[in-house]
């Protein structure tokens, strides 16, 4: 089960949250067939650039997560506080709270306390070799759009529409999931191969912008597939942006309450 929680990371999680951050603009071609010209864009760079200077002025979001199938389950009315410029993430109301920041990543749950020795400290600090640990890391990347569109993305068409009430422009954008591997680090490409393995040549993905092109919506979906013999249903995820530039606070748990979780084989993933 291990393996194919990293392999729908790799796709869903990764691609979708930010695990797929390539360094790099991201690249793609000119197909968007836009509705108004005056406010869409037409390829992913930049997208990425026009959102990201926004992104960066504001500073703060928060985002909340919905959707169907075995990797929404994990993030069902999870809400989480996002610090852009911190790098740093608060995340509650979900099966497990999460706490993402300069001094590490911070799990809260009764399960994961006794598994890692003492029931009696809630929080437990995950070492930063699980594979568990690295997908609940690039949860973090959630605010980085160039993370959340890499190397192989083109928007294939785009629409003027509203979200939640906001004027929005929808981008329909495809990642080509082997040159997005011939471009990821090293630490990627394992994950990228069992999806390619897997016949998932593809990932696609809708983004929602604003006028200042600040995300408010993003929606992705993940095929059906089968790993090591194992079918994996189909998964549909979206993510929401509401209240950018609003004050967040984020802290790390004090330090009584923590306890290190031991980088053991038994460890779920």
């Amino acid at each position: 089960m291990r393996r194919i929680a990293t392999a729908l990371s790799a796709v869903a999680l990764a691609a979708s949250l930010g695990a797929c951050s390539q360094g790099g603009s991201p690249s793609g071609s000119n197909n968007a067939d836009e509705t108004n010209s005056g406010s869409s864009i037409t390829d992913v760079s930049s997208l990425v650039t026009a959102a990201k200077s926004t992104m960066d002025e504001k500073k703060t979001v928060t985002v909340s997560f919905e959707g169907t199938g075995p990797l929404a389950q994990m993030y069902e009315n999870m809400k989480c506080q996002v610090d852009v410029e911190k790098a740093a993430m608060g995340c509650g109301g979900g099966a497990v709270e999460m706490t993402i920041n300069g001094d590490g990543i911070f799990m809260k749950s009764p399960q994961m306390a006794q598994l890692a020795g003492d029931p009696s400290k809630q929080w437990v600090k995950m070492p930063a070799t699980e594979e568990m640990t690295q997908q609940f890391g690039e949860l973090g990347k959630i605010s980085d759009l160039q993370a959340m569109l890499p190397a192989g993305s083109s928007i294939q068409s785009s629409a003027e529409e509203q979200v939640d009430g906001k004027d929005a422009t929808r981008y329909e954008v495809v990642t080509d999931l082997k040159k997005a591997a011939e471009e990821a680090p090293e630490a990627k490409k394992a994950g990228f191969k069992v999806l390619l393995d897997s016949g998932v040549t593809e990932l696609k993905q809708t983004v929602w912008v604003d006028a200042d092109k600040l995300p408010l919506k993003v929606a992705m979906t993940s095929p059906a597939m089968k790993v090591q013999g194992q079918d994996i249903p189909e998964t549909k995820l979206t993510v929401r942006y509401a209240d950018w530039g609003k004050p967040v606070e984020i802290t790390t748990p004090p330090a009584d309450q923590v306890q290190d979780m031991p980088s053991t084989p038994g460890l779920p993933g």
